[in-house]
């Protein structure tokens, strides 16, 4: 009887451990269901998205998604007024497609800002108000200077935006509440280099593609370089090799007079085609800025330096050599959009080995009948540690916000909001779909993007254009001149004041 009494009380005490586990287990499930559906609420998620975190597409696992930590307030209907660039321009190289789209009509960067834009303005019950100009820096300046609120945002390019940003026009970003700047659809590489003093007056992020279509690459002609038995770019890449001495050792006899006439125009082959504007990019994309920030983060002048010399003779050798070269400002007594009848067409055509242009010709070379690579811009040599991309200030468009706000807040919140779903829809269209998949060609160029992409330098000095440097080395490359030192002496003085003044404006906003 003792024996069986023991039993029954080890076997009520087992009993009480499955139900207590069973139940516990029921909580935990329950909670865990209950985090993800909040979570899923704050992020206004569609169905399926909290599904979808750990599936695989493609052999691959996608990470799980990031939220944002804003809450989800509802705002009766608010217009929240965009001033941007135009979505649609004369030779539409430099559209502003990703603000605003009417309706899905089958394009995938249309069709993922809609979605996007939907999302949002569901959850917020808002509406998205886009005002369009060809100078939206000076409306903005404008309505700050009447203290007149009708703007929340502006996104234009940087040369737009420094006149504006240093008169006060903009917010310190790093204020707005619930802007979460260290969060992944805010780059961060910008964050810390477009800061001056501890502020923070724009910054990119995902809500934009433009500054992705900005960064400037190296696109090639699979066809040349078959036909000339050139090494592999995609292997120089990955090898550390790809310099600017290479570069020029495969251009050097790409060259062709293919009409005979015997002077080398742009109806001929070219090893390179670019701008002149490339040369003070190529030389930053080589690791070398006229300007670093100090401690206080305040950008300091180190002038053009050795390094810097050796990067412009060695690219002044590509560049300036017009028998090698095409540079397409340099084309005369033509009548057409040069950009587009003269550069644009002599890639497609296959008349060029090298294009050094933006990252958005890659879209424009979509009905391109040769395939063609992608690659970032070569290194001065063997040694620079990693690849750098530049960035156009002609076309970047980065997050300003107006002074002239009166509830920051609420807009921080919206932005965050429509910043993070871009992450998952904007994004993931114009990099993974668009470039990668699309338009790309082959697995080994949408490995050099994340290349690209992920090394991105905005460079102070040209953004702001302090001493007038980029126009000192544009002339050097147009006349092919090696003398330059003596120019950058001479614009010291001038660049050292512009960016003094540029400090102070800074430091003497109280916002």
């Amino acid at each position: 009887m003792k024996n069986k009494a023991i039993l029954r009380i080890i076997l009520m005490i087992l009993i009480s451990c499955v139900v207590f586990l069973a139940v516990s287990c029921s909580q935990n499930s329950n909670a865990d269901s209950n985090t993800r559906e909040n979570a899923a609420e704050n992020a206004g998620d569609s169905e399926g998205d909290v599904q979808d975190e750990d599936t695989e597409i493609e052999g691959e696992t996608e990470q799980p998604r990031v939220y944002t930590e804003a809450p989800v307030n509802d705002y009766g209907g608010y217009k929240l007024r965009i001033l941007s660039k135009p979505s649609s321009t004369v030779d539409h190289h430099w559209d502003a497609r990703d603000i605003d789209a009417e309706e899905e009509n089958g394009d995938i960067i249309n069709d993922a800002v809609y979605k996007r834009n939907t999302a949002v303005s569901e959850r917020y019950n808002i509406e998205i108000a886009r005002t369009e100009s060809e100078n939206p820096g000076s409306m903005a300046s404008k309505a700050v200077r009447s203290g007149s609120d009708e703007y929340d945002v502006m996104f234009s390019n940087l040369d737009d935006i420094i006149s504006p940003a240093q008169s006060g026009c903009f917010v310190n970003l790093k204020t707005v509440p619930y802007l979460d700047l260290p969060k992944p659809w805010y780059d961060q590489k910008s964050n810390e280099q477009l800061s001056i003093g501890g502020k923070l007056y724009m910054t990119f992020c995902d809500f934009t593609i433009l500054d992705k279509d900005a960064t400037w690459v190296y696109l090639f002609n699979k066809k040349l370089i078959q036909e000339m038995q050139l090494d592999d770019p995609y292997q120089i890449v990955k090898e550390g090799k790809w310099t600017i001495d290479k570069l020029y050792d495969m251009c050097k006899d790409a060259a062709k007079d293919l009409d005979g006439d015997g002077i080398m125009t742009w109806h001929d082959q070219f090893g390179w085609q670019g701008e002149s504007g490339n040369m003070y990019m190529g030389i930053v994309a080589s690791g070398v800025q006229m300007t670093a920030k100090n401690s206080d983060d305040l950008p300091e002048y180190l002038g053009l330096g050795e390094k810097g010399m050796t990067a412009f003779t060695k690219l002044l050798r590509v560049f300036g050599d017009k028998s090698i070269s095409l540079r397409v400002d340099d084309v005369t007594g033509f009548s057409g959009d040069v950009w587009t009848d003269v550069m644009d067409a002599s890639f497609i055509e296959g008349r060029i080995l090298f294009l050094y242009a933006g990252m958005n010709r890659v879209t424009l070379f979509r009905s391109m009948d040769t395939d063609f690579g992608i690659i970032p811009s070569p290194k001065v040599d063997e040694i620079q540690p990693e690849y750098c991309s530049t960035v156009s200030g002609w076309a970047a468009t980065p997050l300003t916000i107006l002074t002239t706000v009166t509830d920051l807040e609420k807009i921080g919140i919206l932005m965050d909001a429509l910043c993070a779903e871009s992450s998952y829809t904007l994004i993931p269209a114009y990099y993974d779909v668009q470039l990668k998949t699309k338009l790309a060609r082959d697995d080994e160029s949408a490995e050099m993007l994340d290349l690209i992409f992920g090394r991105r330098i905005y460079d102070l000095g040209r953004i702001y254009g302090w001493g007038g440097l980029n126009t000192i080395f544009a002339n050097a490359m147009t006349k092919n001149d090696s003398n330059i030192m003596s120019a950058i002496e001479k614009a010291e003085p001038k660049f050292i004041s512009a960016m003094e003044k540029t400090v102070a404006a800074f430091d003497s906003l109280d916002h």
